[in-house]
């Protein structure tokens, strides 16, 4: 009969995952999250310019880490966006129509005889509540195709900045 004593590879199996658990933290998990979600910005960076008029919207897509998603060691969130702001701000509040498509709504030309304003926001509204992408305004998207033709690259960078990350806390 053979005998064989585990207890040596029970506990080098032990070391080996306590050295990956301090190695892996919650600054290598942000390293790693903030570099994949680099990848998927700089597409969509690209993608947008096909639609350059004034800049707005590139310069506007950022990468955002979701501090309620985050959970320190364990999982780290991040979200590529655009700055939302308001008319008249320095911010691309617009990029939903142009990523969806928008239908158009003609100016209002009647004028109230109370306040001398353009009355009747009805059309507006109505514009509002229909679904996006009418033939009025077709889509651009920019940021769908982004993630669809980069995520393999982002995971392979995450991947390749995993282990960096783990070499260089190891040491």
């Amino acid at each position: 009969m053979i005998e064989f004593d585990s207890s040596a590879f029970e506990e080098a199996m032990t070391a080996a995952r306590q050295t990956i658990t301090e190695a892996v933290g919650e600054s290598t998990l942000r390293t790693v999250g903030f570099a994949g979600a680099e990848i998927l910005c700089d597409q969509a960076k690209q993608n947008s310019l096909k639609y350059f008029k004034t800049g707005i919207l590139y310069a506007n897509i950022i990468v955002k880490r979701l501090e309620e998603e985050s959970d320190g060691g364990r999982r780290q969130t991040y979200l590529v966006t655009v700055r939302n702001g308001r008319a008249g701000d320095w911010a691309a509040y617009y990029w939903k129509f142009v990523e969806f498509g928008h239908k158009f709504v003609p100016r209002n030309t009647r004028v109230s005889k109370k306040t001398g304003r353009t009355v009747g926001w009805k059309a507006h509204r109505k514009a509002a509540e229909l679904e996006y992408g009418t033939a009025s305004a077709p889509a651009y998207p920019f940021m769908r195709p982004a993630f669809e033709s980069k995520k393999q690259e982002a995971v392979d960078v995450m991947t390749r900045t995993l282990a960096e990350q783990i070499a260089r806390n190891i040491k």
